[in-house]
């Protein structure tokens, strides 16, 4: 992909080849990526932040593009009327070749370009060029049809250096001490070791629980806003005053740098959790594993819970939440596998091959925030009979998309180019969602361990496959004399 498309770095060796002499030359340096003018004749090239021109014959034959261009002068004007006109232009025709269904759903797509060019006129940012483009691209009732971007001019807000800063932990009032608890502190996992939080260290004598009695010395009662009294910026230390008791006799004081997110310090202790909590109510017999993406990171953490959890008597595979991607046929493929055969080592007792596969009683959770291929993953769970889906219908949204034009401007428009439809001959997923195979919806903000009804009924339908239908690999059978 890099070929074609440079990811930037300054690694890449320039061939140039004569036809005439049908001979080939090296530049001697690396670059990072290379444009030809229209006639060929000139050669641009890039490395690093740099750029340097020459004629593609002095290349040939100097092996080199020595001429600095110099950017720092560049002066331009831009009738934006005429770039708009050429950037919509751009997107309405990216539709009209790229958009999967020649038919454009039965849109009159001459028509929708003729009605929503008409508003050129009237806009005053680029911002609304993209409002107006997605109105137009948003006819088609399709997922994925992203437009953002673009140049929104010089004039940017300046960003402050100063942020509200968390302590990594749910702070809690305790009306009846008249101070704030530390409920819960977020920090590593069992499964997540190298998670670090600001409370969560071996040097701060700090637990669940404990009173946070002030912050950079100021004392800190309900109902204080202690948010305010944590403004910093990057890397500054606070002081917190934490307490077994609500006093500030025996307190201690402790240096720690905020952080400006606490989003995988949570998410994390949520999987962990759930983890917890599905071991306990199935007796330890059920694994749990959450895959967030359908790219390389949620190919990892499948891999990761996958060797820890497939030899349970069951698997639970939550994919709420997932943001999609590209890698969904892993995972099937790693649930698909049979024991062929045996491995035996000398003093060690006989073992299943492949040693990846699982024991086949799987239990998939997905709910309305599944998006794209985490979709997919769900109806090809359903498709090779794989287990049980269990929660709502995912989001809908299957017409993917395998590329992004860039706009004159640096913007980026998408093109719904990539549909799928089933063995059947039917559209799949697209405005419907993946559907589960037993209903249950969560009541709004329950996705905690303990009150997420979803994941109960995934335990519960687990369980009732192992009792009634147990899984069992085929006998093994005598150990085979020489």
């Amino acid at each position: 992909e890099e070929i074609f498309k440079p990811g930037g770095a300054k690694k890449w060796k320039l061939h140039i080849f004569d036809m005439d002499k049908q001979k080939e030359v090296v530049l001697e340096e690396t670059i990072s990526s290379f444009t030809l003018s229209d006639n060929a004749e000139r050669i641009i090239v890039r490395r690093g932040g740099d750029l340097f021109t020459a004629s593609v014959a002095d290349a040939y034959q100097n092996k080199a593009v020595a001429g600095t261009v110099k950017l720092t002068d560049m002066l331009y004007h831009v009738d934006y009327q005429q770039e708009w006109n050429q950037i919509f232009t751009d997107t309405w025709r990216w539709y009209r070749d790229f958009f999967y269904d020649a038919n454009m759903h039965g849109r009159d797509w001459n028509a929708m370009g003729t009605f929503y060019r008409a508003y050129i006129p009237s806009l005053q940012s680029r911002e609304d060029l993209n409002w107006l483009l997605s109105q137009m691209v948003g006819e088609l009732c399709v997922s994925h049809t992203y437009v953002g971007g673009g140049d929104a001019g010089p004039l940017t807000a300046p960003t402050s250096p100063v942020f509200t800063g968390m302590l990594g932990a749910d702070i809690q009032p305790d009306a009846k001490a008249g101070y704030y608890r530390l409920a819960t502190i977020y920090g590593a996992t069992a499964y997540n070791a190298d998670l670090k939080g600001p409370l969560a260290r071996p040097d701060i004598r700090v637990k669940e629980g404990d009173y946070l009695l002030a912050i950079n010395g100021t004392p800190l009662r309900v109902p204080t806003d202690f948010w305010k009294l944590l403004q910093v910026t990057a890397g500054q230390k606070v002081r917190v005053t934490v307490n077994e008791r609500p006093t500030l006799e025996g307190a201690r004081t402790y240096e720690v740098i905020p952080v400006r997110n606490e989003q995988q310090l949570r998410y994390h202790r949520w999987i962990a959790d759930n983890i917890a909590h599905v071991t306990k109510a199935s007796d330890g017999k059920l694994g749990y594993m959450h895959i967030n993406a359908m790219g390389a990171g949620g190919v990892g953490e499948f891999d990761k819970y996958w060797r820890a959890f497939r030899y349970k008597e069951g698997v639970i595979i939550d994919v709420r939440r997932n943001g999609g991607g590209w890698t969904e046929y892993f995972l099937i493929d790693k649930l698909e596998r049979k024991v062929t055969s045996y491995n035996v080592l000398r003093n060690m007792v006989p073992f299943r091959y492949p040693g990846t596969a699982g024991n086949g009683n799987y239990v998939v959770i997905s709910n309305e925030n599944n998006g794209s291929d985490g979709e997919a993953f769900v109806d090809h769970f359903k498709a090779r009979k794989l287990g049980t889906v269990v929660g709502v219908p995912s989001w809908g949204g299957l017409v993917g998309i395998l590329n992004g034009q860039a706009t004159i401007d640096n913007g980026t428009v998408h093109q719904s180019n990539n549909a799928f439809f089933g063995a059947d001959g039917k559209w799949i997923v697209e405005n419907h969602g993946a559907d589960p195979d037993i209903v249950v919806d969560n009541d709004p903000g329950s996705m905690n361990a303990g009150k997420d009804a979803q994941l109960d009924a995934a335990i519960k339908e687990a369980l009732r496959k192992m009792e009634t239908a147990p899984f069992k690999f085929a006998p093994m059978p005598p150990y085979p004399k020489k």
